[in-house]
């Protein structure tokens, strides 16, 4: 059983006149507030052996947050999570992971609208994505099933 992570980035700062989307940060209070929830993400059992995470900034600062507070994994970035995203081509892509690391855990950093349809695409669910949230899903007898949602509020508790 392999589980994965779907976790959205913090708050990020409102884009600047001319500023790319992608190069957007987190804010102090995004860091400070995503620092704490994957602290209390790895508090709560989840310390991923993998991680993949949209090349955008603040997605990249938010897996320096989870890697701050699980150590450091093996981290890369990939452009089938940015926010654009397509639902089925991630899932056959997870499904490859999956196989090549059971009882591995996965986490995928990412956007919305992207991580709201993923999830809905691989459970069924409809869930509210809140920034530095965390959906855990798993691959079990070939098939996706939720496991959890964990707030931001939460996490930091």
């Amino acid at each position: 059983m392999t589980s994965i992570l779907l976790i959205r980035h913090g708050i990020a700062e409102d884009a600047l006149p001319g500023q790319r989307d992608a190069d957007r940060a987190l804010t102090r209070e995004g860091w400070t507030r995503t620092r704490a929830a994957m602290k209390g993400l790895v508090t709560r059992g989840h310390r991923p052996t993998r991680g993949f995470s949209s090349p955008y900034r603040r997605a990249m600062e938010t897996m320096a947050c989870l890697q701050e507070a699980a150590g450091v994994f093996p981290m890369e970035t990939s452009l089938l999570v940015v926010p654009e995203g397509n639902p089925p081509q991630a899932d056959l892509w997870l499904r490859g992971l999956a196989a090549e690391m059971p009882g591995g855990v996965l986490a995928l950093v990412s956007h919305q609208p992207f991580l709201g349809e993923l999830i809905f695409h691989l459970t069924g669910r409809s869930l509210e994505v809140k920034k530095a949230s965390c959906t855990v899903i798993r691959w079990e007898d070939g098939a996706w099933r939720f496991e959890a949602q964990y707030q931001p509020a939460e996490l930091r508790g």
